[in-house]
Formats: structure tokens, sequence, C-alpha cells
């Protein structure tokens, strides 16, 4: 059989990813910031109040049920103690990204909702394989995790149904061909790629922009935040099942990265159940359905 090629004109996909338009300096100051091993929450709450917004919806959820506070947080200091500098960061970005993300993707089979889904729960797995590690974790690797399928946005963007009309018959022609593998065969560009020229186009950390890039990769030198995003990724769909019964063992195909992240892979069962647990805590807080 012969494959299809669909070729992209990379100028115009560019255009697209641009109508994305920039991230709220706010939110942009804060990844920066956050990035940086050297900042201290001084600093962090000097950024986030300046955003008189942002200010009142993370103050609302250090106060909401899922955080559950002894008693009434009344500073973006104490917010940050009780939410994690981690998650703080993520739900910043949430309230610049969710529109985007809740939109349905018909070029990828993905109702209104279901990315936003993913995107949620796999920045919850990465928090939680953060904490496990034995190894340094940057604090960004939820924030990579909740952007990881950006890509998807912008293509189906650009392409629309085409999307699926076209992976769909290039799958099917080369015995079910993984997504991305066939997204370069018929476009010549693939999501992560195009989720990483975003990142980059907000100016997000080089960390971050790794991560999104390599997101599908197993290769043991993968820095720590890009590994961490590839295991949170591949946990989503049995986070997502919370009916199944939680898998004994870490797959295959990611047990040496979860290795490279020092956690025990017999620990595995207890770190999904944590994930799952934590995901159905915090979906309100993320406007997750």
């Amino acid at each position: 059989m012969t494959s299809t090629t669909f070729g992209i004109d990379r100028a115009a996909l560019l255009e697209t990813a641009q109508g994305m338009g920039a991230l709220p300096v706010t939110v942009s100051q804060l990844v920066r910031l956050v990035a940086d091993d050297d900042y201290e929450i001084r600093d962090l709450v000097g950024i986030v109040s300046l955003d008189q917004s942002l200010m009142a919806s993370l103050l609302r959820q250090a106060n909401s049920a899922a955080s559950a506070p002894v008693a009434p947080v009344t500073t973006i200091r104490d917010a940050a103690v009780r939410l994690g500098v981690s998650s703080l960061l993520s739900m910043a970005l949430a309230a610049s990204v969710s529109d985007k993300m809740n939109a349905a993707l018909p070029g990828y089979a993905m109702s209104e909702g279901d990315l936003w889904r993913e995107s949620v729960a796999a920045s919850v797995a990465a928090d939680v394989l953060r904490v496990k590690a034995s190894v340094d974790v940057p604090v960004e690797a939820g924030t990579a995790a909740l952007l990881h399928d950006l890509g998807k946005v912008v293509l189906s963007a650009h392409l629309g149904t085409q999307v699926l009309e076209v992976l769909g018959r290039t799958a099917a022609e080369t015995d079910g061909q993984k997504l991305l593998e066939a997204e370069g065969a018929t476009l010549g560009v693939n999501h992560v790629e195009v989720g990483a020229m975003v990142a980059e186009q907000w100016q997000l950390p080089a960390t971050i922009v790794e991560a999104i890039r390599c997101h599908h990769e197993l290769g043991t030198d993968l820095s720590p935040v890009s590994a961490t995003v590839s295991v949170a990724h591949a946990m989503v769909p049995q986070v997502l099942s919370p009916d199944e019964p939680v898998s004994p063992i870490v797959p295959m195909a990611h047990r040496a990265l979860v290795r490279r992240l020092g956690i025990d892979p017999g620990t595995y069962p207890a770190v999904l159940a944590t994930v799952r647990a934590r995901y159905a805590e915090l979906a309100e807080r993320y406007g997750v359905d």
C-alpha cells in the first residue's frame, strides 16, 4: 500500500500557533521565576499580587473544600504554602489555557473537555511522581505535563477534521502505526514539535519546551522533568479509569524511566492509586467535569 502525504505550509502553521495568543505577563513571569532554583517566596507573592484576578482565584482555591484549610487563608503567601508552588503555578496557567484545551478536537476524535481532562490528569500524575522521586525533579514538571499535548490544539485548528481522515488512513495503511509516527509521515510535522514551538513562542523555560517535545520518548537520558512528563502521560488512561483495577506493574516500556526517577517499580500500584485519589480531589479546582 502507498501512504498518503499531506504537506503542511510551516509558515501558515506558525501563524496558526501565533493565533494561540500570548500568555498573560503575570503567568509568564511566574513560570520563569519558579524554573529558577534561586527564587524566593516573596518574589512569587510580588508577581501574583499584581494580578487581582489571579490573586482572587488562588485565594478562593486555597480556601476551597479540596484544600481543607483549618483557618481561612487570607494572603498569597499562605495560599502558596497551602496549595504548593507546583499547584499554584499549574492553576495560574490553567486560567489562561483551559478554554483552548477544553474545545472538542474532532481531528483526534476528542469530545469537548477530553483533552483538558487528560492534561489535568497528566499534571496531577507529574506532581505525585515528582514528590515520590528520589532524584531532584524541578517544580515545573506539573506545568509541562499540563501543556504536553498543546500541539494537538494547533494542528486541529490548522487542519480541522482533515486530521482525522488523513491520519486514520495512514494508520490503516501502516498496520496501526502510532499517532506520532502517522503525523510525521502524513503531515511532515507532529504534535510534539508543534507544542514545543508554541512553548518557545510563549518564552517558557527550556525544561518545559524539552518535556513537551519528548513526552513520547523512553530514553533513560531524558532530563528529570522530561522523564516525569513521559511517565505521567503514560499513566493518564489508568488515572481516568478509576473503576478499573490498579495495574500491578509498571508498563514495561516505562519501567526504565520509573527507575530513572529513583522510584521502585514495585511501588507503582501505590503511586497510581495516589494519583487517582489526588485527581478526584483536584478535578474541580481545575474546572474538570
